[in-house]
C-alpha cells in the first residue's frame, strides 16, 4: 500500500504564531488564511501531475483547516472525502485560557458547517449538529502513538494492497504517522512539515516497515508560498 500524507494549508493560528510568537488570541478550530486557501488550490491543481501514483482514496481530519485543504483536492481527484474523528491534531480541538494556559475541549465544527466546506465530505457517526469532538484533551505522550497505529491499521483493513491513500492531517500528528510507517518507537528530533507539504510512504517487501520516498515535499508551491 502507498500513503500520501498532506499537512493542511496555513491556518490563522499558524500565522498568529509566526507573527507574534504567542498563542494569545488563537482560534480553537482555526480556519485557513487566504494564503492557506491558495496553497490548497495549488495542491489540488498539481497533485496528480507531481505524484508517482494515482490516488484511490482520500481521508481527512475533521478540524476545519484540514477539511478546507482537502476539499479542493477531493474535487480535483473526483473522489469522496472521508472524514475521520481520529486524524485530529495532537491534543484535539481545545479552548485555551490565556492566563492559566488551561485547555478545555472544544466540540469542533457542526455537521452543517462541515458540509458547507465540501459537498464531497462523507461524515462519520461521531459528527453531530453539536460538533464531533467530546474530549478530553488528549495526553500528548500516550495518545498520539496509539491513535496513529489504530488509524493506519484500520485504513489498511479497508483497502487492498495495491492502493494509494491520501491522508490530510496536521504537522504534529504527522510526526507520529512517520514513526508508525517507519516502525520507530521513539524519535529524538522533529521532521519539519510545511503547510500542504507531501510525505510519501510505500510498503516495502524487504522490510517490516515502509520506505519514505519524500518528506516535506512542496513541488506545487512557489517559494513565497512555502509556510510553516
Amino acid at each position: 500500500m502507498r500513503f500520501v500524507v498532506i499537512r493542511h494549508g496555513q491556518s490563522t493560528n499558524n500565522l498568529l504564531w509566526e507573527t507574534t510568537g504567542s498563542e494569545t488570541g488563537r482560534h480553537p478550530d482555526t480556519p485557513l488564511t487566504d494564503t492557506g486557501h491558495r496553497q490548497a488550490e495549488l495542491l489540488a491543481e498539481h497533485l496528480e501531475a507531481v505524484l508517482p501514483w494515482h490516488v484511490d482514496a482520500i481521508y481527512t481530519s475533521l478540524m476545519a483547516r484540514a477539511v478546507q485543504t482537502a476539499a479542493p483536492v477531493a474535487a480535483a481527484l473526483g473522489l469522496p472525502l472521508v472524514g475521520r474523528t481520529d486524524m485530529f491534531e495532537v491534543g484535539g480541538p481545545f479552548e485555551l485560557e490565556n492566563e492559566t494556559l488551561e485547555r478545555t475541549p472544544y466540540p469542533g465544527a457542526s455537521v452543517d458547517e462541515l458540509r458547507a466546506m465540501s459537498d464531497r465530505l462523507v461524515l462519520p457517526d461521531g459528527a453531530t449538529p453539536r460538533g464531533w469532538w467530546r474530549g478530553p484533551v488528549e495526553n500528548e505522550t500516550s495518545g498520539p502513538p496509539k491513535r496513529a497505529r489504530s488509524l493506519i491499521s484500520d485504513i489498511r483493513a479497508k483497502h487492498h494492497d495495491n492502493t494509494t491513500v491520501a491522508l490530510v492531517s496536521h504537522g504534529y500528528f504527522s510526526q507520529f504517522l512517520f514513526r508508525e510507517f517507519m516502525s520507530i518507537d521513539q524519535m529524538p528530533g522533529w521532521i519539519e512539515i510545511h503547510n500542504t507539504s507531501l510525505s510519501l510512504y510505500e510498503d516495502s517487501p524487504e522490510f517490516a516497515s515502509c520506505r519514505a520516498l519524500r518528506l516535506n515535499w512542496t513541488p506545487h508551491l512557489p517559494e513565497h508560498l512555502v509556510t510553516n
